[in-house]
């Protein structure tokens, strides 16, 4: 399964990039396809800096040493390859239907004594833990049409409001009782989107700050006993704990964060590799 993945990989990257650099010693090319051979693995970088442990279509490439390839991985240049290798494998909707997005946090948890400065404390499950957070925004086939990596601190309504900047198109976002804020609902309306979040207490009051109009809606479409649209849209928010489950239990193999990626911009390269190889394997030619 490891060596299909890569198959797909390698096609993609020299479909992206079919001419080597000039005057590069270490193509970016070979660099990105290092860093997802490792991610596929689940592997350090100074185990792909081996030339035995890589596989057949790239043992006659160039190879460099663990610092070279850190500087070469963290350049701008490398860095807005993943990027443009991500937004290629994403798959193209059409703007011209109405959109659906389900809004949900997933905990990337490390070590309470981890040396590590950027992993905050914050809410995880039923508690509280020490590490970061993946954000995403996923449509109803299990794409990541947005996502975004921080400290475990950061609230979803607020990183949300980021994430639906990203989106092209009027439609629904569905998200859990957190996702019910103001400016939340403000920003989504600003987008032409309706957000259905159910209410932390149903039977409570609403203040007069609170009553924003789709916000008003949102209630009515949930509590609305004669309303069954509303219940039946939302039913569907439980597909983003499938997708998450795909995330974690299947060969992308991102339940955890592994000792040897620690540090703000080390998990967010590291969970940008994750989800490529999860969009690889959504088609059916690469299931298992």
């Amino acid at each position: 399964m490891d060596e299909e993945l890569f198959a797909a990989v390698y096609q993609i990257a020299c479909t992206l990039w079919p001419q080597r650099e000039k005057r590069m010693q270490f193509p970016g090319r070979t660099i990105v396809l290092l860093y997802l051979w490792s991610a596929i693995r689940g592997k350090p970088r100074q185990w792909v800096c081996h030339r035995r442990n890589l596989p057949a279509a790239l043992r006659k490439e160039p190879i460099p040493s663990r610092s070279q390839f850190g500087r070469r991985l963290n350049s701008p240049s490398v860095r807005a390859m993943i990027g443009q290798f991500e937004a290629h494998v994403r798959p193209k909707k059409a703007k011209s239907l109405i959109g659906c997005w389900l809004l949900d946090g997933k905990p990337l948890v490390v070590s309470p004594y981890s040396k590590d400065k950027d992993a905050k404390w914050g809410w995880a499950y039923d508690g509280k833990a020490r590490g970061y957070k993946l954000f995403t925004m996923v449509d109803l086939d299990g794409d990541v049409d947005a996502w975004h990596v921080d400290s475990m601190n950061h609230a979803e309504p607020i990183v949300a409001q980021e994430l639906i900047q990203r989106t092209d198109r009027p439609g629904y976002l569905l998200g859990d009782s957190i996702y019910d804020s103001g400016p939340l609902h403000e920003c989504a309306a600003q987008r032409d989107l309706q957000l259905i979040a159910p209410r932390k207490t149903p039977e409570a009051n609403i203040s007069a700050h609170a009553q924003q109009p789709t916000r008003l809606h949102s209630i009515a479409m949930l509590e609305t006993p004669t309303n069954t649209f509303g219940p039946a849209l939302y039913a569907y928010r439980t597909g983003i704990e499938r997708d998450f489950s795909l995330l974690g239990c299947s060969k992308v193999g991102l339940d955890h964060l592994p000792y040897f990626v620690r540090g703000l911009s080390r998990v967010r390269l590291w969970v940008q590799a994750k989800i490529i190889l999860y969009s690889l394997q959504k088609p059916k030619v690469l299931r298992r």
